[in-house]
């Protein structure tokens, strides 16, 4: 046992992997060999009100059934040749909008993120069409779209559904540097595309916030810092040389954060609210960011971990049930990991969740089981696997 309490231990199979009363987790393998596991996506798959766990992987989309974690294959391959191979699946997305129990879903291709003119030749985003029999193959809609397409979530605005996608560059953007970001909306009704200038950089990631009168944002990490987005308005909350280029996002808490009419950005990360990073973008520093300083206007940074390799993955969640967020977070360099961050009365301290056992390139948390605490789900890129953290706290 080390001194924070949590037993070392080897990462095969199924095990206990924490001795911490509040915090011990139970680590299942569901499946060891994917090819990247690029992106996660959480939701009920066949309508039989449990959810299930989806996965962009290098040349196909899968879903695993909750309960036998039977992996069924949605579709593959659904790029267009390039020489020898095809180009790969880089990012999911699935929710019910319509709904009827089931969600839908969405999947960035064509991953080559060196060809930022060309969008015949990087990039693609698909919306998938569903069988009558979820286990059997899907098919597929290609929707208009920009290059080096990354991330996408579906997100509720006051017109009904979006699916909103970020390119990793600007159009022709070279080294960092040129045209910026274009986040692209689709209107669920019928998935034409709109494409709005964001002014930032290298945006490698982006995460849904609360937003006015039952509405829903987004807060998206870039080269410049960290931007809140709600209803075509934006505010800047993060900004450089606070941040040093952000790679990953996350936020957490009860107070709304979103951009009011006036221009300026309501509930500003603060005592209930929480915004994590991963900096620089496949960086070595998990920050969270709080409340400003007396007299300032940016928000507090504290930094909790400066040691990852090529962090790719976070997460913010009460996984103990005590009202504080724990911040997750994933590296997917040299052996790779997940630790677990956890707030005390003197301060942040990180515990071992899994080192070693998976090279984490996505994670997410969700209540698998139904039993009122959050479990832990992530992909492994060099490990090639799916790990499923059961949460066995008390509470």
């Amino acid at each position: 046992m080390n001194k924070s309490g949590y037993f070392v231990m080897s990462f095969l199979g199924l095990g206990v992997l924490s001795g911490n009363a509040a915090l011990p987790f139970e680590r299942q393998v569901i499946d060891a060999k994917i090819a990247i596991g690029y992106g996660l996506a959480i939701g009920d798959v066949d309508g039989d009100k449990k959810p299930d766990i989806l996965l962009a992987d290098k040349s196909q989309v899968a879903w695993y059934r909750n309960g036998d974690w039977q992996r069924f294959v949605m579709t593959e391959n659904i790029n267009p040749r390039v020489g020898t191979r095809f180009l790969d699946n880089v990012c999911i997305a699935a929710r019910d909008i319509d709904g009827d129990g089931k969600v839908e879903v969405a999947v960035g291709a064509n991953w080559n993120p060196g060809e930022t003119s060309d969008k015949a030749k990087s990039g693609s985003v698909h919306i998938l069409k569903r069988p009558d029999d979820a286990t059997k193959r899907w098919g597929s809609k290609k929707l208009d779209h920009l290059p080096t397409i990354h991330r996408m979530h579906f997100v509720r605005s006051g017109k009904g559904f979006e699916l909103l996608v970020l390119p990793l560059h600007g159009v022709g953007n070279r080294g960092g540097a040129g045209e910026a970001v274009k986040m692209l909306h689709y209107a669920a009704s019928d998935w034409k595309m709109v494409a709005h200038d964001i002014g930032l950089h290298a945006t490698h990631n982006f995460d849904v916030v609360s937003a006015d009168q039952g509405s829903e944002g987004v807060i998206v990490g870039g080269k410049e810092g960290v931007i809140v987005r709600d209803n075509l308005r934006q505010k800047k909350l993060v900004s450089n040389p606070l941040s040093r280029g952000v790679g990953e996002v996350r936020s957490y808490g009860g107070g709304r954060q979103y951009v009011g009419a006036d221009g300026k950005a309501k509930g500003r990360p603060g005592d209930d609210r929480l915004v994590a990073t991963i900096e620089p973008m496949h960086g070595n520093e998990v920050v969270v960011y709080g409340a400003p300083e007396k007299g300032s206007e940016q928000p507090s940074r504290t930094s909790l971990d400066t040691t990852l390799n090529q962090g790719h993955a976070l997460a913010i969640a009460d996984l103990d049930g005590d009202k504080k967020p724990e911040v997750l977070a994933g590296w997917r360099g040299g052996k790779g990991g997940i630790r677990i961050y956890i707030q005390g009365a003197d301060g942040w301290k990180g515990e071992s969740l899994d080192e070693g056992g998976i090279t984490c390139e996505d994670l997410k948390v969700a209540d698998l089981n139904g039993d009122g605490k959050p479990d832990v789900i992530a992909a492994g890129r060099g490990s090639k696997n799916v790990v499923i953290y059961w949460n066995k706290g008390g509470k």
